[in-house]
C-alpha cells in the first residue's frame, strides 16, 4: 500500500437520543453539538476548512433541510461545502478523502435525522427497488424479517439464537449514557415479546429515535494540536450491492465481506482479529451474525469465545437515529481508543473495526480501521 496522508478524529458531541423532540428544529438540536464538538478539539471555527453534512430531506419531512443547518455549521466566513443523502458515515467518508486530495486540513461531519416529522417506515420503502419492491408497500422490517427468515434456514439459528444476541447488545446498552436504550433484558423476556414481523419480534428491533451529532476530522501536523489523544484512520473502503433484494443473497454480506478486505489491506493487518474493538451497524439480530460472518468473528452464540470486543456501545439495537447510526459508530470506535468510552471502555485497546451501513439488507456497506497510532510515516 502506498503512503497515504494520516488523518484522526479529534473530536466528537452528540444531542441525547430520543424518539422525539418537540421543543426544537434540526438546526436547533445541531448548534450546540457542533459548539461542543469544536470546543473538544480546542478550536473554533476560522480554524475549520471544510464541512459536509449526512442528512436526508425525506426523513427530516422539510425540503432542503440540509441547507438549513449550514447556519449552524458555520456558513461565515464561506468554507468549502458539501452534503450526502447518506448516513454521515459516508460524509465523514466524503472528507477523508478530501483531505487524502489535500483539499482541506480540518473539517466538521454533522449528522442530523428529525424523523418524528417525517414518515420514516414510508420513507425508507424509497429505498427499494421502485417497479417491483417498493409497490409492494415493503418497509425495512419487512425486508429485514425476509432476510432474518432465510439467514435461520440456512444457518440453523433459531428464535432463541436471536434473542441471544439482543440481549447481549442489551447488557452493553445498559452502560451507555448516550443510548436511547439503557436497561438489560434477559434473552428470555425479549422471547416473550410479540412478533412485528416474523420471525422479528419487537425485543429484537431497535427504536428509530432522533438526534445531531458532529464529528471532527484533521489531517497530521493539525491533530496532534487538537486533541491529547487523536485517533488515526487506518483504513477505510465502502461497496454496494444490489438494490434488487431479489437478485441477492441475502443470507451473506459480499459488499461487506470485500469492503473489510479492502481496508484490512490499507490498514496493514492481517483481519478482524487484529483489534480489540469491533463496532457493528447490525439494526437486527440476524444481520449481526450475517457481519460476524462477513468479518470473520465468532458467531457470537453459546457465550463468549474469545476475540476483539463486539459492540460495546450496545449497537444500533439499542437506538437507530437514522442519519446518525453509522457515524455514531465511528464515534464509539473514537471513544474507545481515546479513553472516553467511560464504564463501557475496553482496556487496553489499540485498534477498532467499524462497520456502517445503509439501505434494505444491508446494500451498502463501509468498513473503517481505526488505531491509536499513525498509519504512515
Amino acid at each position: 500500500m502506498s503512503k497515504l496522508r494520516n488523518v484522526a478524529i479529534v473530536g466528537f458531541a452528540q444531542a441525547p437520543i430520543v424518539a422525539e423532540n418537540p421543543h426544537r428544529t434540526a438546526p436547533e438540536m445541531l448548534y450546540p453539538v457542533v459548539r461542543q464538538a469544536l470546543a473538544n478539539a480546542n478550536v473554533e471555527r476560522k480554524d475549520i476548512d471544510y464541512q459536509c453534512a449526512g442528512s436526508s430531506d425525506y426523513v427530516d419531512g422539510r425540503a432542503f433541510s440540509f441547507s438549513q443547518v449550514m447556519e449552524v455549521m458555520g456558513a461565515w466566513p464561506p468554507v468549502q461545502d458539501s452534503h450526502v443523502e447518506m448516513d454521515a458515515a459516508w460524509a465523514a467518508h466524503l472528507v477523508w478523502v478530501k483531505m487524502q486530495a489535500e483539499e482541506c486540513d480540518a473539517a466538521i461531519v454533522a449528522g442530523f435525522g428529525k424523523v418524528s416529522e417525517g414518515s420514516p417506515m414510508h420513507v425508507l420503502n424509497l429505498q427499494l427497488d421502485p417497479f417491483y419492491h417498493a409497490s409492494l408497500g415493503l418497509d425495512h422490517v419487512s425486508t429485514s424479517a425476509l432476510q432474518a427468515s432465510a439467514y435461520m434456514a440456512k444457518s440453523g439459528v433459531d428464535d432463541a439464537g436471536l434473542a441471544q444476541v439482543a440481549a447481549r447488545n442489551r447488557a452493553a446498552g445498559a452502560k451507555n449514557p448516550d443510548t436511547q436504550l439503557r436497561q438489560a433484558v434477559s434473552a428470555a423476556e425479549l422471547q416473550k415479546t410479540p412478533f412485528v414481523t416474523s420471525p422479528l419480534r419487537e425485543g429484537y428491533l431497535p427504536p428509530i429515535g432522533e438526534t445531531a451529532t458532529c464529528l471532527v476530522l484533521a489531517a497530521e501536523g493539525k491533530a496532534e494540536k487538537m486533541c491529547d489523544r487523536p485517533v488515526w484512520i487506518h483504513g477505510v473502503d465502502h461497496r454496494i450491492e444490489f438494490q434488487t433484494i431479489g437478485a441477492r443473497d441475502l443470507t451473506s454480506s459480499a459488499s461487506t465481506k470485500l469492503a473489510a478486505k479492502n481496508a484490512f489491506e490499507m490498514a496493514g493487518v492481517k483481519g478482524v482479529n487484529d483489534a480489540q474493538v469491533v463496532e457493528l451497524g447490525s439494526t437486527t439480530p440476524a444481520e449481526e451474525l450475517i457481519l460476524r460472518d462477513a468479518l470473520g468473528l465468532p458467531s457470537g452464540l453459546g457465550g463468549t469465545s474469545g476475540g476483539p470486543v463486539v459492540n460495546p456501545s450496545g449497537s444500533p439495537l439499542c437506538a437507530n437515529p437514522l442519519m446518525n447510526t453509522g457515524l455514531l459508530r465511528l464515534a464509539e470506535g473514537f471513544r474507545q481508543l481515546s479513553g472516553r468510552a467511560g464504564e463501557r471502555g475496553v482496556a487496553g485497546a489499540k485498534r477498532a473495526v467499524v462497520h456502517a451501513s445503509g439501505g434494505h439488507c444491508l446494500q451498502q456497506n463501509i468498513v473503517w480501521v481505526l488505531g491509536t497510532e499513525r498509519r504512515w510515516t
